[in-house]
């Protein structure tokens, strides 16, 4: 157990580095990687929360997978549910130029975009968070 703890906390701690960059990245104009590292920060979010739960995930970065197990765990992701594909279209879209027709990424995501992702990321994050302070591992 001692281990997954562990891991839980390493998880949380880059999880929240990268809410920290996606709202760098907003403020910066920078919308595409905004996007990218809401993804990011979701998707590491929820295995922090999955790793509190004995659960290893490495097979998926996937926020709506995420979002699935989770609640398998806990009810209170279920308003969270219809979220995880609108982050999860940012994982690939916001970092290659044949992923979008018409433009580049740069050019294509917007401000509203960016809003929205960075959102969904806070409130996983702070769902999780709360989860975590009333987290007791048995080992640490």
């Amino acid at each position: 157990m001692q281990g997954l703890a562990k891991e839980a906390d390493r998880w949380f701690r880059q999880a929240e580095n990268d809410l920290k960059a996606a709202q760098w990245c907003e403020q910066g104009g920078f919308y595409a990687q905004a996007c990218f590292w809401a993804q990011q920060s979701a998707a590491k979010t929820l295995r922090a929360f999955l790793f509190m739960n004995k659960e290893d995930t490495k097979e998926t970065r996937s926020v709506s997978e995420l979002l699935e197990r989770c609640l398998t765990y806990d009810e209170d992701f279920k308003p969270m549910v219809e979220h995880g594909s609108r982050v999860d279209i940012y994982y690939k879209t916001t970092r290659y130029p044949d992923s979008l027709p018409g433009g580049i990424p740069a050019e294509l995501i917007s401000a509203r975009d960016s809003k929205e992702a960075i959102k969904i990321a806070s409130d996983i994050f702070t769902l999780v968070e709360e989860k975590r302070k009333a987290y007791v591992p048995e080992v640490m």
